[in-house]
């Protein structure tokens, strides 16, 4: 056999292996939920049952990290930044498994609304209809709001949606975690003390994240309020993707195809502006 050959299925075994024990880590945690005593939501979980969901989480992410290279997804998203106006366009995503990020916005056939790219220290988006390009590098970038004061009303980065759409949520939330508590239906609510971003992540009785909010439970909720749904695959991977906050702001993500094709060249992942754009810095909420 050719030694190539011998190595690509190697690597393919591996992958089924890992994925299978992530499969049973994630069947194992549903079946401590289901064994444990209920309780009335609020209360503090049982610790071995906290524990068994949070580890179930962790490798669940952790292989869909491991399973990373490029991809390119293809979504409808709905978003409003008020409560008077709505938009329905088509977000097409790429990159290969890391930064830089590309992100194309459409409306439809031809018709580019924006096109933006994304790294660890830049972003840059231009859009055609005004003949602009909203540039910057440095702090607004670092703290995943970028995107929001281009118009797109979401809380994280293009980077950070694109760990998400791919299950890599290890790397948008830390691993320090505390205070879990139980929720309605058994699955548990944990408080992110550190990290960029903070606030609230519930497991399913599963260990699948399914709600992150941006205040700890027992805040006020008056905040960003993220949802997640998921795919039949196995194991599972986010087919939708609610985000709202109570100002009225909100972006729905649906997942219509995922790509694994070849690597993208640099060009692929570039973006140039046409002569003569206009490029203007991007400012907090400049665009909303």
């Amino acid at each position: 056999m050719h030694p190539l050959r011998l190595s690509h299925d190697q690597s393919l075994a591996h992958g089924i292996a890992v994925r299978c024990c992530v499969l049973l880590l994630l069947v194992a945690a549903a079946l401590a939920q289901g064994c444990a005593p209920r309780v009335a939501p609020g209360v503090p979980a049982p610790q071995a049952e906290a524990d068994a969901a949070w580890h179930a989480y962790r490798s669940w992410a952790q292989s869909n990290e491991a399973d990373a290279g490029p991809f390119r997804v293809n979504a409808s998203l709905r978003y409003k930044t008020s409560e008077h106006d709505g938009n329905r366009v088509v977000a097409l995503l790429w990159s290969n498994g890391d930064v830089p990020l590309r992100l194309d916005i459409m409306a439809g056939i031809g018709a580019t609304v924006a096109r933006i790219r994304e790294d660890d220290t830049t972003f840059l988006a231009y859009a055609p209809n005004e003949n602009r390009a909203y540039y910057h590098s440095g702090e607004l970038n670092r703290g995943g709001r970028a995107l929001l004061s281009f118009g797109v009303p979401v809380p994280f980065s293009v980077p950070d949606l694109a760990n998400l759409l791919n299950g890599r949520f290890a790397k948008v939330f830390d691993d320090a975690h505390a205070d879990p508590r139980l929720v309605a239906d058994g699955g548990i609510a944990y408080t992110l003390p550190r990290g960029r971003v903070r606030g609230m992540l519930e497991l399913s009785p599963e260990g699948l994240p399914r709600r992150w909010t941006d205040a700890p439970p027992g805040e006020p909720q008056d905040g960003w309020d993220m949802r997640i749904d998921y795919d039949d695959a196995v194991p599972p991977l986010p087919r939708k993707i609610a985000i709202t906050h109570a100002k009225g702001y909100s972006a729905i993500l649906l997942v219509k195809e995922r790509e694994r094709p070849q690597a993208f060249t640099g060009e692929q992942l570039g973006l140039v502006l046409p002569e003569g754009t206009e490029v203007l810095p991007l400012r907090e909420g400049a665009r909303r």
